[in-house]
């Protein structure tokens, strides 16, 4: 089997580009997995059970970065620029509304927490539970506008592809792409990490 440890692509023998077959991917993973796990392998001398180490772990370190839009357009970005993006903090074009619209929901929500820790009546603290179950939808119906907006996202990162494939490698336009989902996983982390809050506190 050809393999090289530094290029995840190769490592499934897939054309570096923006989009991947999930499924083919992971039946790629899964076979080659089922081929190189360790345990497979006892009793072969210390080198070559070294190698086969390497190599599993190599795949599975592929795996993880192309499987995500996020990562694997970060990851082709690195390898066909030769470098890491310039200024990933700066705000992507067309999400300001929701960089907004996040953050004062997430502001809202730690208020409110805030608040309960700090109420001491059963008056306050009914008042709060009512507040916190409204913070609740609104969390979900934010989540939502954020998967309505991955969706978005995908047909863009189709867009992208086909423009790849054809020859017109537009880096530009891969890393904007790249900022977009990486706001957005930043903003389902934010929203996830506050709906656990909610319901446990």
């Amino acid at each position: 089997m050809s393999f090289t440890t530094d290029d995840h692509f190769a490592a499934f023998g897939l054309t570096p580009r923006p989009w991947v077959d999930l499924e083919a991917l992971r039946e790629a993973f899964a076979r080659q997995s089922a081929e190189l796990h360790p345990d497979k392998h006892q009793g072969k001398p210390t080198a070559e059970l070294a190698e086969i180490e390497k190599r599993y772990a190599a795949i599975n370190k592929a795996f993880q970065v192309l499987r995500e839009p996020k990562e694997r357009l970060l990851y082709l970005y690195e390898q066909t620029k030769g470098g890491k993006p310039s200024d990933v903090q700066r705000i992507p074009p067309g999400t300001m509304d929701l960089f907004i619209e996040v953050g004062q929901l997430c502001q809202k929500i730690d208020e409110h927490q805030k608040a309960k820790s700090a109420a001491t009546t059963a008056l306050e603290k009914a008042g709060l539970m009512v507040a916190g179950l409204d913070l609740q939808e609104a969390l979900t119906a934010m989540q939502q506008k954020l998967a309505e907006y991955t969706d978005r996202l995908g047909e863009e990162l189709a867009a992208l592809d086909a423009s790849w494939v054809a020859g017109e490698k537009n880096l530009d336009a891969l890393e904007t792409l790249y900022r977009k989902y990486s706001y957005v996983w930043r903003w389902q982390q934010q929203l996830e990490e506050r709906l656990v809050v909610l319901l446990t506190d």
